[in-house]
């Protein structure tokens, strides 16, 4: 079986990644001091550069993503906007625009509603030490690549139970179905 995911700069280096085929960026940040974790699912279409930056590589594209972001019980900003927090904690959502999954250990999971658009160009960091970005590829069956990739660090590095999985699926299955209304 054929790989369906490659790390995102390494295989910009080496010209390794099939555009020509549907994929998704999957960025994955975890705080160093806490469990708190943020994956960005991003979809694209029409790139018409891709620029190297000081801090990572600039898409000259419309992007279309969607988050997922992993809150422990104890987390200390649990009840602040997710678009009002700070640095690698912050992504562009009110709690009116999230599905909000209420986990057994009363962990929770936070995720978009609907997929934020972000027009022109959009921005991929390095990964920092412990963080991840990937270009998962491989239609047809690319949502369920996505689906086992994200539910894989849920499970395996956040604890998220699997019996939770399948709910957070749905969620993360719906928002991949807009992106292809919005690059249709």
């Amino acid at each position: 079986m054929q790989k369906k995911w490659i790390e995102l700069f390494d295989g910009l280096m080496k010209g390794d990644i099939p555009f020509e085929q549907e994929g998704y960026i999957v960025v994955t940040r975890f705080d160093p001091n806490s469990p708190y974790a943020v994956m960005e699912l991003i979809s694209f279409k029409n790139v018409k550069n891709i620029q190297s930056t000081s801090s990572g590589v600039t898409f000259h594209s419309d992007g279309f993503k969607t988050f997922v972001v992993f809150e422990p019980m104890n987390y200390q900003f649990r009840f602040m906007e997710p678009y009002l927090r700070e640095g690698a904690a912050q992504v562009p959502l009110r709690f009116n625009e999230c599905v909000i999954v209420d986990l057994p250990r009363r962990d929770r999971i936070i995720m978009s509603k609907d997929p934020y658009t972000s027009y022109g160009s959009f921005t991929v960091d390095k990964p920092e030490h412990g963080n991840f970005v990937y270009y998962i590829f491989g239609a047809p069956g690319v949502e369920d690549i996505i689906c086992h990739f994200v539910g894989a660090v849920l499970n395996e590095d956040l604890k998220v139970p699997k019996s939770a999985l399948p709910q957070i699926f749905t969620v993360i299955k719906d928002n991949l179905t807009k992106f292809h209304k919005f690059a249709g």
